[in-house]
């Protein structure tokens, strides 16, 4: 009985074999798996459970990312950054300065536009001030549009000068409204003026000379008419006039064009606003008076 047991096993085992030998490469292959199961069964159970259980262990963790996703997640600042900024916070810091930078950049800009103010107004009340020629009276020195400007303190540190562009303020008779004209000093104060044959003649104060008035700003041909009216200067012919003191006596170098001393006599040194020294327009215009 033994011996047939012995020779039954032999048997098996050598039908098994003869089957692995008929396919070797699967047989081998499983024989392989076969091994590696049963080690992984010794150490850790089996494979399933292993898997399974590794499965659950992930699971687990990505649930607890869910749960509290900051926890899982760590912020490191840039090189530049301050890491004490509350990150909460930046956005309503940020929003604060740029109010402030808003604020302080119009309190600039209204602090810039009222001193420009203050500094236009100080020069044109005191300083300077610039006038628009409306008219053809003082051709060809002046055209019509033509912008000059006038200085101010001209006649607060010096005296009136034959040959001047003036600007002063003229009163109407009528209606008392003053307006500004500009004119030419043709006689200041103390001297004897006479228009005779189309000139003007000069006597200076203190003088006996009667001298010839040269005007090179005149247009060619242009003469001087006399007074259009009798009695404009205290001291007076027919078309002389002796300037009163503290007054001048303007003309407009466009004369027959030109309401000036001839008509309402010699004007007041204290209704002179300035005297006008360059045209600033038009700009290819530009030249000294």
């Amino acid at each position: 009985m033994q011996g047939t047991t012995w020779q039954n096993e032999f048997l098996v085992d050598t039908v098994l074999m003869s089957n692995d030998d008929q396919n070797p490469e699967t047989g081998a292959s499983d024989w392989i798996e076969d091994v590696v199961n049963r080690a992984l069964k010794s150490s850790y159970g089996s494979n399933e459970e292993t898997f399974a259980e590794k499965e659950d262990q992930e699971a687990t963790e990505a649930k607890q990312n869910l749960t509290n996703p900051t926890d899982a997640y760590v912020r490191y600042p840039y090189p530049d950054e301050d890491e004490s900024i509350n990150l909460h916070d930046t956005p309503e810091a940020i929003n604060e300065e740029g109010s402030a930078r808003s604020v302080k950049k119009a309190i600039e800009w209204l602090a810039v536009i009222v001193g420009a103010l203050l500094v236009a107004f100080l020069i044109k009340t005191f300083l300077m001030q610039a006038y628009y020629i409306p008219s053809s009276s003082m051709t060809p020195a002046l055209q019509v549009g033509d912008r000059v400007l006038v200085n101010k303190l001209s006649y607060e540190f010096g005296e009136v000068s034959r040959g001047d562009l003036v600007v002063f303020k003229r009163t109407e008779v009528d209606t008392g409204n003053k307006t500004d004209l500009i004119k030419r000093v043709i006689a200041t104060e103390g001297e004897l003026l006479e228009i005779s044959g189309g000139e003007i003649f000069i006597t200076e104060k203190g003088g006996k000379d009667r001298k010839l008035l040269v005007e090179p700003y005149l247009a060619e041909g242009v003469t001087t008419q006399g007074f259009a009216f009798e009695g404009l200067c205290p001291e007076s012919e027919a078309n002389t006039c002796l300037v009163p003191e503290n007054f001048i006596f303007v003309m407009g170098d466009n004369r027959s064009g030109s309401r000036d001393s001839r008509y309402f006599g010699p004007v007041d040194i204290d209704d002179i606003v300035g005297r006008a020294f360059i045209r600033i327009w038009p700009l290819g215009s530009l030249k000294l008076l």
